[in-house]
């Protein structure tokens, strides 16, 4: 599994419960931002939050060179672990998130709540507009 998409379907769970962490290269350094799965990140949103000029997704080679593949970027394992992270509140709304344990094969099933337990946790919304995403959205 390396989408949320195909996470929530293998796990047969609604995709706003697949935690969706993305990690991202700022002006001040990597930190990883965490969404509902059915949700995509406002790179404005973060930019804003940290008060710094630049905010992008790393590469797959960058990925690489911090030991992390798409699809096992966990926020209770390092290297994220350790990184600033963001969490959307809308995250915090759920009853229940799952979350890969650092593999494309396994899962944790846990509280949301959790999440606030992580060192360096900041919570915002870092979320795009829905009307604005759905605008600009693409219909196959």
């Amino acid at each position: 599994m390396i989408t949320c998409m195909e996470a929530a379907a293998e796990k047969n769970v609604p995709l706003k419960n697949e935690l969706k962490t993305l990690v991202l290269q700022t002006t001040d350094g990597l930190c990883a931002v965490h969404l509902r799965g059915d949700r995509r990140v406002s790179l404005r949103a973060v930019k804003r939050f940290l008060h710094v000029k630049e905010a992008r997704m790393l590469s797959p080679v960058e990925m690489v060179s911090i030991e992390l593949t798409p699809g096992t970027v966990c926020p209770f394992l390092p290297p994220v672990w350790n990184m600033h992270q963001l969490l959307s509140s809308a995250v915090l709304d759920l009853e229940f998130a799952t979350t890969n344990n650092g593999r494309q094969d396994g899962y944790f099933l846990f509280e949301p709540q959790l999440l606030l337990k992580v060192p360096n946790v900041e919570v915002g919304n870092f979320e795009c507009n829905p009307l604005r995403e759905m605008s600009y959205e693409v219909q196959s």
